[in-house]
């Protein structure tokens, strides 16, 4: 009777469990929300929430600089994407990884892509750690992802975040500010995890890399990066070389 009532109980917190992770990932289901409305462009598509002046303000921006984007990238084809607008941060933090990406106080993600798709959080209401400017800017951002996953879908996180930082709102690490941060070790930056990301300084540094490579090698090295990530192909060294290369060039140029 007891090992009955013990394997009862097992089943129903085991049913329990699976209804809440499934419950988690209800927001990731639906990018739309209720009364959502659309601006369309010739390059973006974008879908908004009450927050209607700042929506227009990014898509005005969006539209403006897509086919610069699209063209630093050598995108050749037309390629309209969709971006979502959230008024509050928390409804965009739960549509690419649920409802658990609440538990985690990340003030800091305010805008992200899925595929090449554009989801972010309304520039009116940025945040504790973001103003109007930096989230609207952070759009392109996302629109780089966006183009990049259309090169290739399995870009490596330092190099999607570099290019995208180089080609928009990086440039925040100044000559002398260096000896303030910690250099990531190589396999530092071969994480795939977005928090550890950011923990290691990715946000700051991950652009001087792209910088470096475009200076010593040329644009053109770093767009045959994004679509292969054959480093030994491209430069004829590892990417243990380069990523030596790239410490000596920070030092120098940041220290």
């Amino acid at each position: 009777m007891k090992k009955r009532k013990a394997t009862i109980i097992s089943f129903i917190l085991i049913i329990i469990l699976i209804i809440a992770f499934v419950t988690t990932f209800i927001p990731t289901l639906q990018l739309k929300t209720k009364n959502m409305k659309v601006k369309k462009g010739k390059w973006v598509d974008v879908y908004y929430e009450k927050e209607e002046i700042a929506a227009l303000d990014c898509f005005n921006l969006a539209e403006q600089r897509a086919e610069y984007l699209m063209g630093k990238l050598v995108i050749k084809e037309k390629s309209k994407i969709k971006i979502f607008i959230y008024d509050k941060q928390s409804t965009f933090q739960t549509k690419k990884y649920g409802l658990i990406t609440l538990l985690f106080n990340l003030d800091w993600y305010i805008g992200d892509n899925i595929g090449s798709t554009v989801i972010l959080t309304s520039p009116s209401n940025p945040g504790k750690l973001h103003n109007y400017e930096s989230v609207k800017q952070s759009l392109l951002h996302e629109m780089v992802h966006a183009y990049e996953y259309l090169i290739n879908p399995k870009i490596k996180k330092w190099l999607n975040e570099g290019v995208a930082l180089y080609l928009t709102n990086g440039g925040q690490l100044k000559k002398g500010e260096l000896k303030n941060i910690k250099i990531p070790s190589f396999e530092d930056i071969q994480t795939e995890n977005p928090i550890k990301f950011a923990n290691i300084g990715g946000y700051i540094l991950a652009d001087t890399y792209i910088e470096y490579i475009d200076r010593k090698y040329g644009w053109h090295k770093v767009l045959q990066l994004l679509k292969t990530n054959n480093y030994r192909k491209i430069f004829k060294k590892a990417d243990k070389e380069i990523y030596d290369e790239w410490v000596n060039y920070i030092v120098t140029a940041y220290q």
